[in-house]
């Protein structure tokens, strides 16, 4: 080989190893550290509920350890489905959130949606424990759960119940309960604390089960809980009995429901555990945990790994109990 040749050679070896280089410091600078741009966070609940109250300061904590805003856009309805389906087709890249509650996976299990939740998106975080009140009018006549069980029981299919969506966790877990008591309910789904609120008071439902009306059944408040789901009495309303109490473990939701965040399909572990990571410490922001105590609410973290174990056997128990 001529000396020429081998440098012509040595100039070309050069010229790729550059290359491949700048080609790398493209890429890198096309693949920008996770996150790079906002975030969006579709809230299954209406403004107002426990938890929109709850998620928008553990958002502004995150958004703190992320260095990214992260926009919440409620879209409550169809027993969390809604928020679901808006976030199914987006792409697994972190910057497309949704939160979901166990009446989302009741609702992806008794609709014809051709997804669900544990088969379609990826877990990412649970974060809170959501004790479920069952409150009337302040001034109405019952006076404990048991009065109210009476009335329902003497005036078949007039008591009538508001619950967050048509087959949502408080809908599963009073069926049980009704048909322990041989009674029957009359199911109103509303999609917020608001709305179900002002539909007591109004005297167009008897009772609702949505979980911000705890804040309402506080001493002076509007409401009154008859009885609370949850695995222990609140500590604001120490008289208020649990449905464990009163009834055991009779099935799932008899000690409230939890709340947390999925992904579209496909993201990756190491995408899920930075954000579940980052929202772990922002759960000890102090404005976070003044709204936890506030709306009576538990924070309860699971990592992705457990919150997927845990879906799926929540999943099971409702095929089960369908």
């Amino acid at each position: 080989m001529t000396r020429k040749l081998v440098s012509v050679l040595s100039i070309l070896i050069v010229t790729m190893a550059l290359s491949d280089i700048e080609l790398l410091g493209v890429a890198s600078a096309q693949e920008p550290q996770y996150p790079s741009k906002p975030i969006k966070l579709v809230l299954h609940a209406a403004a107002g509920d426990a938890m929109d109250i709850t998620y928008r300061p553990l958002c502004k904590a995150t958004e703190k350890i992320l260095g990214q805003p992260i926009m919440v856009v409620n879209t409550p309805g169809a027993g969390g489905t809604r928020a679901l389906s808006a976030i199914l087709k987006e792409k697994p890249d972190g910057y497309t959130l949704a939160t979901i509650a166990v009446g989302s996976i009741i609702a992806t299990r008794t609709e014809k949606l051709g997804y669900t939740v544990v088969d379609d998106f990826t877990p990412v975080i649970q974060i809170q424990g959501h004790p479920m009140p069952f409150s009337v009018k302040r001034d109405a006549a019952w006076k404990t759960w048991q009065d109210f069980i009476k009335y329902a029981r003497e005036h078949k299919g007039e008591a009538k119940v508001a619950v967050w969506g048509a087959k949502s966790l408080g809908w599963l877990v009073l069926q049980r309960i009704a048909k322990k008591e041989n009674v029957s309910f009359i199911y109103v789904p509303l999609s917020g604390t608001g709305e179900a609120t002002s539909s007591v008071l109004g005297g167009h439902v008897d009772a609702t089960m949505h979980g911000g009306a705890t804040m309402y059944s506080k001493p002076g408040g509007e409401l009154k809980m008859l009885m609370v789901f949850s695995d222990q009495r609140l500590k604001d309303l120490p008289d208020v009995p649990t449905a464990r109490e009163i009834y055991g473990s009779l099935s799932m939701g008899i000690v409230g429901g939890t709340s947390g965040i999925v992904a579209p399909k496909g993201l990756p572990g190491s995408l899920a555990e930075k954000i579940y990571d980052a929202i772990k410490k922002a759960t000890e922001d102090p404005e976070y945990q003044k709204m936890v105590e506030r709306m009576n609410v538990t924070v309860s973290l699971k990592n992705p790994e457990e919150y997927k174990k845990s879906i799926k056997g929540l999943d099971e128990e409702i095929k089960e109990a369908l």
